[in-house]
């Protein structure tokens, strides 16, 4: 297969005339290449240049790729090849994670596109879900409420407003525990009766007193949830999972620990925190850096990590560097509510990096990745199939 490079933040600099002129020499060299580069890049331009999110170099990259297809699409609806073209950019644009020095692949083919299956029903990304289960037993939906109605009982108030979850404790003792549960293809936040922020990621559930009356503040998770915990020197704040315990010296940290991964990361923004089992002393981390401790290992691991990647979720983007195609289908099917099945198990291995909404439709996902590797995926209602082309 014959590939040719050419440098993202080059196209960008070119469309906006602030070229150097080592940058110019690699432009046209690339543009010399071949007639489909000089066609691409013609049309591309009439579509940046109309489009005042290309002043920077962090345009977002599903509504880029939807601009292109409606213009394109409106000039000419017969130009396959353009059409394809199009794509193949559109396809390459996930490997943009660092934009300023990643090179953007493009793929010369032998045969034409092959879209996925079409879908009838579409695949869409995940909203605010969450179920509150009470300690009597009784299940509240939040999402049957309206927004801004108290819901009230025992010793618990909780109102809804713009989907977050707010605890506001009605007394002073130690209470029952209250669990929160968001399904796949949901997510939440939550304000607890100390003030202490949680965003919850889908499939995960969050174990929490009504209020926290007795000497520490301890909650139990299972799944993911960003913490911006309130200071309170008098009451530590301590998330228990089912791998050891983070405890906390105010400040705001990931914790990501499902079951299925058999492996907690810990991941600090900012402040301190220690993370601890029975069989681990304490060890605290500083900011920026992530704790792995996969299950089995005596030991964790700790290291520094872009931080940003690590919380992307929580800003609604998926960001991954790096990342087998494994790992990536486990966040997909937790966030769209779907299960994906791999006919060559050797496809787990691929790895991709890419920064991109998680808002987006499923099948614009699987479209970048479908042009970026020789890999098809077939959708058959909830299921989704991935094998080579």
């Amino acid at each position: 297969m014959e590939e040719e490079f050419i440098s993202w933040e080059i196209l960008l600099k070119k469309a906006r005339r602030s070229l150097t002129t080592e940058e110019e020499a690699l432009f046209q060299s690339w543009l010399a290449e071949d007639a489909k580069h000089k066609e691409y890049y013609e049309r591309m331009h009439k579509v940046w240049t109309a489009d005042e999110t290309t002043d920077t170099l962090t345009t977002d990259v599903s509504k880029l790729i939807a601009d292109f297809d409606r213009r394109i699409m409106h000039e000419n609806r017969n130009k396959k090849n353009i059409k394809r073209i199009i794509y193949r950019i559109a396809a390459c644009l996930i490997v943009l994670m660092s934009v300023g020095g990643s090179l953007l692949l493009w793929q010369k083919r032998q045969t034409d596109f092959q879209p996925y299956t079409e879908v009838v029903q579409p695949i869409v990304a995940g909203d605010s879900k969450a179920i509150v289960l009470l300690s009597n037993g009784e299940k509240v939906n939040i999402e049957a409420l309206a927004d801004s109605l108290q819901y009230s009982i025992e010793e618990l108030s909780v109102k809804k407003d713009s989907g977050i979850i707010k605890y506001k404790a009605t007394s002073g003792k130690d209470s029952a525990y209250n669990t929160i549960i968001i399904p796949k293809g949901g997510e939440y936040q939550v304000e607890l009766s100390d003030g202490t922020k949680v965003w919850l990621n889908a499939d995960t559930k969050l174990k929490t007193p009504i209020t926290f009356a007795g000497h520490e503040r301890r909650v139990f998770l299972s799944g993911e949830a960003y913490f911006d915990v309130t200071k309170d020197a008098t009451k530590p704040f301590i998330v228990e999972t089912d791998m050891g315990d983070v405890q906390v010296y105010g400040t705001e940290f990931n914790v990501r620990n499902y079951m299925s991964d058999k492996q907690l990361k810990t991941t600090l923004v900012e402040g301190s925190i220690g993370f601890s089992n029975s069989r681990i002393t304490e060890i605290k981390l500083k900011p920026g850096y992530q704790l792995t401790l996969t299950e089995g290992e005596a030991h964790p691991q700790i290291e520094r990590v872009k931080v940003s990647n690590e919380v992307a979720w929580k800003y609604k983007r998926f960001c991954f560097e790096n990342m087998s195609l494994e790992a990536i289908a486990k966040d997909l099917e937790r966030w769209y509510d779907v299960e994906i099945v791999f006919a060559d198990p050797n496809l787990k291995k691929l790895e991709f990096s890419g920064n991109i909404s998680r808002y987006s439709e499923i099948t614009t996902l699987l479209r970048f990745f479908e042009e970026s590797a020789n890999i098809k995926f077939l959708i058959d209602k909830r299921i989704v199939s991935v094998g080579r082309k």
